[in-house]
């Protein structure tokens, strides 16, 4: 009497749980982190340990883990994006007040206003001087 062993095979491998990650989210990971410690929101030796960690990574899970305690990119202002002509204004007369008298605090808006008056006069005094010039000479 022969016994036949019959071995089922299954129709459909099962999926893996975990996927691996690639060298880019990886290398993301540590752009993050790097930001982070730019920032002022990570110490050296924490950011060092958290790299070490995501370089060490082998599935995608275990990084989301290392940038838990970090805001999203975006929720700040990150330099992605080019600041305004009022940002720009404001951090000119900013520095040219802290290169004249040597303060580190902000300008009032009084002090902003005397600024682009003084600014403006300046133009309109070189504007005058180039019409004035341009009349000599022709």
């Amino acid at each position: 009497m022969t016994t036949q062993t019959h071995t089922s095979t299954p129709t459909s491998a099962p999926r893996p749980t975990r996927l691996r990650t690639s060298d880019a989210e990886r290398e993301d990971t540590v752009a993050r982190l790097h930001q982070a410690l730019g920032e002022g929101r990570l110490d050296l030796a924490e950011t060092e340990e958290r790299c070490a960690a995501a370089y060490a990574a082998q599935y995608r899970d275990e990084l989301p883990a290392l940038l838990a305690d970090l805001p999203r990119s975006g929720t700040d202002h990150t330099g992605t994006e080019a600041p305004s002509w009022f940002e720009l204004w404001l951090s000119a007369v900013w520095r040219a007040r802290i290169a004249v008298l040597g303060a580190s605090d902000r300008p009032t808006a009084a002090q902003r206003r005397t600024a682009a008056f003084l600014v403006a006069l300046a133009v309109l005094w070189m504007i005058a001087c180039a019409f004035l010039g341009a009349g000599l000479v022709g």
